[in-house]
């Protein structure tokens, strides 16, 4: 018996399309139907990409199905490495080629080819959302922009390349280039505690899922975060979870040393809890350096490394009736990070140095694990993202209420970081909550959505100030606009029956996922099963009912139909599976 999957009665051969691929479980994994928010503000360029000395250009990749390319040399064997061709003149410094993805569970490669086939550069995002590969003084002529799926699953990404003039002498040597601190508006709220708690070894997210016992969610902090205060944890009660992280867009790098031996030795270490002093690396531009006393250290016991004491804090602002009014509702007690370069700042800004320049981040051989020579760090133009399943990610909830609420993040709260901007440390999440259920509004930098300096952010993904695919941002409220629908897929294993059947689809935020399986006999279909689930933003894997699995277990033609709602009853419908089995 063989079963095949079309989108709306078009047969879509896995071997036979860009995007798609046979799985590894015997599955046979279709293409996808990108969201219209992805693909209408900005088509894939056809042909070649001339680029001028300083001139840049920006595009949309396009959606993978499902990828698992080990090797480069294994392209185009099993999934398609897309490409694009690049023409440059004479006299370019540097060429830059950037990937970005909404999701740091699917990692790519970026890489650049010369005339030969040769790669001359590559870029990876790995366990991150960007990837960036540099070409130093390239020769005039073709090159070619190879995109390597090495692990992704409905997977949207754009690219961008841009090529550099020399950069000019700065006319003040000594002039400080301070770093400029931001915060990821908050997102990915959930009252979900992680099935790991302490998450101490940091495994990828895709193996920290939420605790679920017969579909229900029973907890919403983690044993740590329970603990009472006296007895090193934080007390918490009830957990609103969230996503945020700080970033750098300024003209140098965060840089922040310790120095826990010595100062052990010199008596200015707290025993107890290793906490001690910190000092801030300013550079100049001419390279020199100078520093300053910036903080505190500690070490964090879940984490298992030394943490940046004050990077972020989190607050929960009650919106009241007059819609005007915010009222503190809740505070979170997460304020240390070991920040690591995770993601741009700034998509738009050609204004990242090369990732890891002055720390390895939180790796278990990085530099917040040394006890010695200590730093805290984040490259020019990256951000770090800390996701809900860390310890200490949370807003305490106990005694609210349905309502519009704000969370707000800041960075650098207790202002120990000399920047350059000191009046652009925060950002916000305006939600709704109904009962267990969080509907995002609006996400964006200020300190509030009623901030008349804020900028709203519309893309999916933690820093994506406009849509993946759009080169313009979007402009519906977000309020107004239901879940998007991406990826949507049927897996079936290799055994028959009730051994098969787990859909698989991308949420761009939490909604009501309703699944309906139909028989077709003739012009009619009738209705073999329904089921709903509670679905958060991201990558969900959901197994079909029984009813359904029998169903695909026998001969014949099946319609598969997926519906999104949210809080707000906002829904929307994707395009619906056609499955033909034999």
């Amino acid at each position: 018996m063989r079963a095949r999957t079309t989108f709306g009665g078009l047969l879509l051969l896995a071997a036979a399309l860009p995007g798609t691929a046979a799985a590894h479980d015997g599955t046979v994994a279709t293409t996808t139907l990108a969201a219209r928010a992805y693909v209408e503000e900005q088509a894939t360029p056809e042909g070649p990409m001339r680029l001028a000395v300083g001139e840049h250009r920006f595009w949309f990749g396009g959606q993978i199905a499902a990828g698992s390319v080990a090797a480069p040399d294994l392209c185009d064997l099993t999934v398609p490495c897309p490409r694009w061709t690049l023409e440059l003149p004479a006299g370019g410094h540097r060429l830059r080629v950037a990937i970005d993805t909404p999701s740091r569970e699917d990692a790519f490669a970026v890489q650049v080819l010369d005339a030969g086939g040769r790669t001359v550069a590559t870029g990876t995002a790995r366990n991150q959302f960007n990837g960036e590969a540099f070409l130093a003084r390239p020769p005039a002529g073709r090159y070619v922009v190879r995109v390597v799926p090495e692990q992704v699953s409905a997977a949207f990404f754009r690219l961008r390349a841009k090529l550099e003039a020399a950069p000019t002498v700065p006319a003040d040597p000594k002039r400080e280039l301070l770093p400029n601190l931001k915060a990821v508006p908050p997102y990915e709220f959930t009252f979900t505690a992680p099935l790991n708690p302490a998450n101490g070894l940091y495994p990828p997210d895709t193996v920290n899922p939420p605790v679920s016992v017969l579909g229900a969610e029973p907890v919403s902090c983690a044993p740590d975060e329970l603990a009472p205060v006296a007895l090193g944890g934080q007390g918490a009660h009830d957990c609103l979870r969230l996503t945020s992280g700080p970033i750098n867009v300024g003209e140098g790098p965060f840089v922040k040393r310790f120095f826990l031996a010595r100062d052990l030795a010199d008596g200015v270490v707290e025993p107890a809890t290793l906490r001690g002093p910190a000092s801030q690396t300013i550079y100049h531009a001419d390279g020199s350096t100078s520093t300053r006393p910036a903080g505190h250290h500690s070490f964090h016991t879940t984490h298992a490394h030394f943490h940046d004491e004050g990077i972020l804090t989190y607050e929960l602002l009650r919106v009241e009736a007059d819609g005007t009014t915010l009222t503190p509702a809740g505070a979170g007690t997460k304020s240390g990070f070991c920040p690591a370069d995770q993601l741009f700042g700034e998509w738009r800004r050609f204004a990242q140095d090369p990732t890891g320049t002055f720390s390895e981040g939180d790796s278990a051989t990085g530099s917040c694990f040394s006890p010695s020579d200590g730093t805290f760090a984040l490259t020019r133009g990256w951000g770090d993202v800390y996701r809900w399943q860390r310890p200490g990610q949370f807003v305490e909830w106990r005694g609210n209420g349905d309502g519009r609420y704000v969370v707000r993040t800041t960075v650098d709260k207790g202002d120990v970081t000399r920047e350059s901007d000191e009046t652009d440390n925060s950002s916000y999440a305006l939600i709704r909550v109904v009962g267990r259920r969080v509907e995002t509004l609006e996400r964006g930098q200020g300190t509030s959505h009623l901030d008349p300096r804020k900028e709203v952010f519309t893309g999916y993904g933690p820093a994506s100030q406009d849509p993946v695919g759009g080169e313009l941002p979007a402009t519906a409220s977000v309020d107004r606009v239901a879940p998007r629908i991406a990826g949507l897929r049927l897996l079936r294993g290799r055994g028959r029956g009730a051994r098969g059947g787990t859909l698989v689809l991308r949420l761009s935020e939490p909604a009501t996922v309703t699944v309906t399986l139909a028989r077709r006999d003739g012009r009619r279909l009738r209705r073999v099963g329904t089921m709903r689930f509670p679905g958060r933003a991201g990558l969900q894997r959901r197994r079909l009912s029984a009813p359904m699995r029998r169903a695909l277990a026998r001969p014949g033609v099946l319609v598969l139909g997926v519906v999104a709602r949210d809080a707000a009853q906002n829904r929307r419908a994707a395009r619906p599976l056609t499955v033909r089995v034999r």
